[in-house]
Formats: C-alpha cells, structure tokens, sequence
C-alpha cells in the first residue's frame, strides 16, 4: 500500500491518493509537493538533497526503490549506449554490461555516489563521439522488433486489400447475378420457381465455399502467430522459461497472532466494527476489495506484533 512519507496519507485513507518520485526515490503525495516546493526548489525532508519540482513525476511502481532504479537506468541509457560491434571481443562487451549494472547498483543504493557520478561523468567525456553516433544506431533486438512491427503492418495492409478487393468482386457478382435471373426470367420459357430454385442452391454452395475458405484463412493466420511466438521465445530479451519438475503446491503461511484472536466476518457487524471503517468503493467491491477485507486487515495488524517483544 502507498504511503506518503511525510503526511502519512495512504491509499485506505485517500481514495485520491497520487504519489509522486523524484530522483533521490522518496515518495511524496501530490498535496506535498505542491505545499514542500512553492518556490519550485527545496531539500527533500528524507535525505535532504536539493530537488526540483518539475523534475517529480508520478509514482508507477509500488516499490520506490524500483522507481529509483528506473529512473537511473533512463538515464545512464543515454550514457551507456554502446553497442557489441564497438568492443573488440566478446568478453569486453560483457565486462561492459557487468560494470553498467554495477553503476546501476551504486547509485540506486546510494554507494559511493561522488566515485560514481565521476566515472560516468569520465566515460561520457571519453566517448562523447561514439555516445552521439550511437544515438541513431538501433540494436539487433531493436532492428528485430522494428522488422516485426513492420511486417505486422504490412499484412494488414495485404489483409485490408484483400477484403476490400472481395467485398468489391461480391459487389459485382451480385450485381451481375441480378441483372442474368432478371435476363432469365424475361426471355427463357423455364418456370420462375425453377430459376429460383436453382439460384438458391447457387447462393448456398458459394456461402459454403466462402466458410471454407475463411477457416483455411484463420488457420493459416494462427499459424503465422504461432510462429512468430516461437520467433520472439528465441530472442535474448525473451523472459519466458520452460521449468520442468513438480508441480506448484500452494500452502498457507502460518501467522501467529500475538493477542486476542480475530473476530469472525459476523462479528464485524453485530459487535460494531465497521462503524470506524470506510465503505469500499463499487470499483474496489468490482475487485474483490470489500469493507470487511480492510477491517480485518488493519485489525491482524494491531495483532500480529502485539507482545511480540
């Protein structure tokens, strides 16, 4: 759950609730910042590094830590943008990698900072061509996805054509098939309900036809799909991983509450519980989220430390 570190205001509380991150990774709410930065630049109340309010944005990930991270991996990507055609071996492009995380770890963590920020400051002015050259450079996985998106929007264009090209031809089809039966029926001696007749069967045989071919058409389509997954599964940004072994049995945690033991769901209501709680929203209840759910939480809370020392 979001919490402002300096108001104290969370996400139970202030259904409104907005968090904002700057650099340094300590939250704070909207109504914070706007109070804390009036004059558009003040210390963070946490660590006590100068900050800019426009430099804040809005917290997307629950941990602030990973915000952090975040943050300086878009960073120091605009630094360490080298690619493995510029190292001689393979071994150096890996030591480069390694050392990037690692500038990663030290800022993030907040370990030797001034070292840090000094490296980087030296690499940047060291490779301040090749970092501009590499700025229009794409990689093999961007070059891949680039391709991908391309053909994606090329077969929807041949499909778009294709449909409109056969809503046309059917356009004309029935147009001309109108004006034959009509032709038909004026100048031949054959009964209407012959023609009729045998006009129907024709009509039932293409639409026939036409399932077929659009099933043949969904197929071939699915298996196009099929192998463009396999395609993205064999990259090296692929997360997916095939793990053989014994099944996932799930077994609930075993908390001990030190205290009096939680009332029953029935209990909330006869014994006046929920009079100090906040009804829950229709979109919280619409996910499960119900006003018991937030009661029996907060009062395991109270619980689960309690004596505990």
């Amino acid at each position: 759950m979001r919490e402002c570190t300096k108001c104290k205001s969370n996400e139970y509380t202030n259904k409104n609730l907005v968090m904002m991150v700057n650099e340094c990774g300590h939250p704070l709410c909207k109504n914070c910042v706007e109070n804390l930065f009036v004059r558009n630049a003040g210390p963070c109340h946490v660590c006590g590094k100068t900050l800019r309010k426009n430099n804040f944005w809005e917290q997307v990930f629950d941990d602030p830590l990973i915000e952090k991270e975040t943050h300086i991996r878009r960073r120091l990507r605009k630094i360490y943008n080298l690619k493995k055609d510029d190292f001689p071996s393979l071994r150096e492009f890996n030591d480069y990698l390694e050392r990037f995380e690692c500038l990663v770890c030290n800022l993030a963590f907040g370990i030797d900072v001034e070292d840090t920020e000094a490296e980087i400051a030296a690499f940047k002015e060291a490779n301040a061509e090749l970092i501009e050259k590499n700025k229009k450079r794409l990689d093999e996985d961007q070059i891949w996805i680039m391709q991908n998106l391309k053909e994606d929007r090329d077969m929807k264009t041949r499909v778009d054509q294709a449909h409109s090209q056969e809503s046309k031809e059917v356009e004309r089809s029935a147009v001309k098939d109108t004006k034959a039966i009509m032709e038909e029926l004026r100048e031949s001696n054959v009964p209407a309900e012959v023609i009729l007749d045998r006009e129907r069967k024709r009509q039932i045989e293409q639409e026939l036809e036409e399932k077929e071919e659009a099933a043949r058409r969904k197929k071939r389509n699915k298996e196009i799909l099929q192998d463009r997954k396999r395609m993205a599964e064999s990259m090296s940004f692929s997360t997916s991983q095939r793990v053989s072994g014994r099944a996932f049995e799930y077994k609930a945690p075993r908390l001990h509450i030190n205290g009096p033991p939680l009332p029953v769901k029935e209990e909330l209501e006869t014994k006046g519980y929920l009079q100090h709680i906040r009804a829950a929203s229709l979109a919280r209840v619409a996910g499960g989220f119900t006003t018991h759910t937030g009661c029996l939480r907060a009062l395991f809370d109270s619980r689960i430390d309690l004596l505990s020392f």
